[in-house]
This record gives structure tokens, C-alpha cells and sequence, in this order.
């Protein structure tokens, strides 16, 4: 796992250098997201997996090395055929922390990070393998984003992975932020919802990706989700019509899918 890890970072560094000439803002946050397959049977194995990993991610936060783990369980889609069914999302200050990251697999660092965890422990982080398959890793930034006055790791989150043109891109982000914004923030005055967060996915890249960005509603509860957002919309554009508001929407992307998910875990 610790040699993964080290190879991914790496490969990450090679290839956004060589398609980017520009410097990096170094006050722009990122996250290294990471989907899990749990193998058949061994779901409670990688969830006390994942519990000892937390109290790894947490001696990483103290280090500097990081500034947030989560872990989150996909809801839906759900079933034997899914791609995934687990994110861990690590949270990185800047573009450097990559760096510093990669350079903390080394002996000495491992021994800090798991110091006072038992035998059983070190085995059950060791052998994460053993539990669950790592589907893919991305990493991404966000862009805009709104939240309830101190809100804070909402229960539930839906992302919509969108596919956006190049062509479209710029048409797609102020759609975003500023057309829709403003009904995300009408929504969470009326307490329908805790938050939204827009995203941009930095790593991999390609045309053959079906996603490059996604937004992110933030729930406190489960019955927040089925709360009529219509209202907010009627007050937000009174003289728009439904097919109106899609047609505006849809004109600058399509949607890849979307997905519900479970905050599990969290170093916060």
C-alpha cells in the first residue's frame, strides 16, 4: 500500500508539470480522493481497517502532513455490481503537500504515525488489500461554494458529476456560481440543506473521462432531501419556468450521474 501510494504521487507530479506550465496559487486546497471496492464478506473487516487508518490520518494532521480525512459510504447506486463503494477523501493545504506527503512513507515517519497502536492494529492497516480493492484515485479542487452558518460535516452529500465541453467551460462555471448559487443560498436561508461546493477534478485528464467536475449538496438529515427546493427557485426567478431554468442548465453540460453518499469517518 505504502508503495502505491508513493508511485501515484509521483505519476501525478510527471504528469501535471508536463501539461501545465503555469505555477501552482499556493493557497489552493486540494484532496486526494480514493474509491473503494469492498471484497466479498469483508466489509466488517474494512471498516475496523478504516478505523485504525483514521488514527493514522489524525498523527497526520498534527505533522502538518494533512488537513482532513473523511471517510464516506456510497447509498446509491448500491449492489454486487457497482464500481465502488467506499471514498476516502484526504485534504491537502497546497500543491506542496503532495510532495511532503509522499516524503513521509519513509521508515522513521511510519513509526511516528503508528506509534501506540497495537499488533492487531498494524495488521489490520497493513492488509488493507486483503479487504478492499482500490478502484481509482483522483484528485481534485473546489471552486465556489455555500454553506449554513456553522455547519459542519453535513451526514449526507449528493454529487452530480457533470461532463462539460471545453467549448462550454466557462459558460458552465458562471451558470454555476451565478445562476444557480443564489437559489443554493435561498435554500439553505430556508433550511432545505446545509451546503454546496463546486469542483474541479485536476487528475487524470482526457476526453475519454466521462466527468471533469461535479457539485456537491450537503444534507444534515435524511428528510432534508425529499424538501421541496421549488419554493427557493419561485423565489430566487419568479418569471423563469421550469423548462426555462433546464434549458439554461443543460445548455452548458450534460450530467454523467449522480450519486448519494454517508459520511462515515472523520478526522474533524
Amino acid at each position: 500500500m505504502r508503495t502505491l501510494i508513493t508511485i501515484f504521487c509521483l505519476a501525478a507530479f510527471s504528469l501535471f508539470f508536463q501539461q501545465s506550465a503555469n505555477a501552482q496559487d499556493p493557497n489552493t486546497n486540494y484532496v486526494i480522493v480514493e474509491y473503494m471496492k469492498v471484497k466479498p464478506g469483508m466489509a466488517d473487516k474494512y471498516n475496523e481497517c478504516e478505523a485504525v487508518w483514521k488514527i493514522i490520518h489524525q498523527a497526520r494532521v498534527k505533522m502538518g502532513l494533512i488537513t482532513r480525512w473523511d471517510l464516506e459510504q456510497v447509498i446509491y447506486p448500491s449492489g454486487t455490481s457497482t464500481e465502488y463503494d467506499y471514498l476516502t477523501i484526504t485534504h491537502l493545504k497546497n500543491w506542496s503537500a503532495f510532495n511532503a506527503l509522499n516524503a513521509s512513507w519513509d521508515d522513521a515517519t511510519w513509526a511516528k504515525l503508528t506509534n501506540g497502536l497495537s499488533a492487531e492494529q498494524l495488521k489490520l492497516a497493513n492488509n488493507a488489500e486483503e479487504y478492499r480493492d482500490l478502484v481509482k484515485r483522483e484528485i481534485w479542487t473546489a471552486g465556489d461554494a455555500v454553506f449554513a452558518p456553522g455547519a459542519k460535516n453535513p451526514e449526507y452529500r449528493v454529487e452530480n458529476y457533470m461532463n462539460v465541453p471545453s467549448s462550454s467551460w466557462n459558460a458552465w462555471v458562471d451558470m454555476e456560481t451565478n445562476f444557480v448559487k443564489p437559489v443554493h443560498e435561498k435554500n439553505i436561508a430556508m433550511g432545505n440543506r446545509a451546503g454546496w461546493l463546486m469542483g474541479f477534478m485536476v487528475l487524470p485528464r482526457g476526453d475519454d473521462y466521462p466527468y471533469q467536475a461535479s457539485t456537491i449538496d450537503y444534507f444534515n438529515t435524511w428528510d432534508d432531501m425529499n424538501k421541496d427546493e421549488g419554493k427557493a427557485w419561485e423565489a430566487v426567478y419568479p418569471k423563469m419556468t421550469q423548462a426555462q431554468i433546464g434549458q439554461l442548465i443543460d445548455s452548458t453540460r450534460s450530467l454523467a450521474r449522480t450519486e448519494l453518499r454517508r459520511l462515515v469517518s472523520s478526522t474533524e
